[in-house]
């Protein structure tokens, strides 16, 4: 059992990172996010329990920590005093650059939303969970030559949907 977990967490530890930062922008979190999604991975182990899509599970239980998370009153409102702030140093990116991304990546995450559930869902899976076509196919139970299908409209969907955001492309 713990050589499977082990090889489950090398496999897929960088995805579901991934995932959890991809939710809070932040580092630090992304990593206690990851940790308990596997923690309650090895749970799912112990109790017995067969997950079979374990990179698709993992990244569930993360968006949602993250998402969870986000929800927080930590997360909104803080904890840190002004004499935190004075001590960041010069190789810390600035505010205003944090800012704007934190802002992009919010719009974006606004647009994605807009998107309708069938069009999210298959992104999602695609490129936050970064299951490949197959995968993807057998879980929603269509053939490959559909999930090709979906992914394309949906990446031109989104594409229409970012435009008059300031986003180009070709």
């Amino acid at each position: 059992m713990q050589e499977q977990f082990l090889k489950i967490y090398s496999i897929h530890r960088s995805a579901v990172w991934l995932a959890a930062y991809s939710r809070c922008f932040n580092f630090d979190v992304a990593n206690d996010l990851t940790q308990e999604a596997f923690l309650r991975y090895w749970r799912e182990l112990t109790v017995g329990n067969v997950v079979t899509y374990e990179r698709s599970w993992l990244c569930k239980v993360v968006r949602n920590l993250a998402e969870d998370y986000c929800k927080s009153s930590f997360y909104k409102y803080g904890t840190m005093a002004p004499e935190v702030f004075e001590k960041i140093d010069s190789h810390t990116a600035l505010p205003e650059f944090v800012y704007e991304q934190a802002e992009l990546f919010s719009k974006v995450n606004r647009t994605v939303g807009e998107l309708n559930s069938k069009d999210r869902q298959i992104l999602e899976m695609r490129y936050t969970q970064d299951c490949r076509i197959v995968e993807i196919a057998k879980q929603l139970g269509l053939k490959s030559a559909a999930v090709k299908m979906r992914l394309f409209r949906a990446r031109t969907r989104l594409a229409q949907f970012l435009r008059p955001l300031g986003f180009g492309f070709n």
